[in-house]
């Protein structure tokens, strides 16, 4: 089952840790679902860009107690995997 998000605000631990499971341990991975959860609950069905990924890494990062990479390193390796 997909994990869900209730808030734009905040992503709690638990929603964290289910997106994450979700993603195999893939965080990137995860952020974007992420991403993309938090665009679909404001009403939104466009893909996010850059920024609103590493936001979404940022709070799951935050809800598990962990620093986030930084935006460039986040947006490389994005880039990366969009490549290949």
């Amino acid at each position: 089952m997909k994990p869900v998000i209730a808030s734009l605000e905040t992503v709690s631990f638990d929603e964290a840790t289910a997106f994450l499971s979700h993603a195999a341990g893939d965080e990137l991975l995860a952020a974007c679902e992420i991403a993309r959860a938090r665009a679909f609950l404001d009403g939104s069905r466009d893909e996010p860009d850059e920024a609103e990924i590493h936001h979404a890494l940022f709070l799951m990062c935050r809800a598990r107690g962990e620093l986030p990479p930084s935006f460039d390193s986040m947006r490389v390796e994005l880039r990366q995997r969009m490549a290949a």
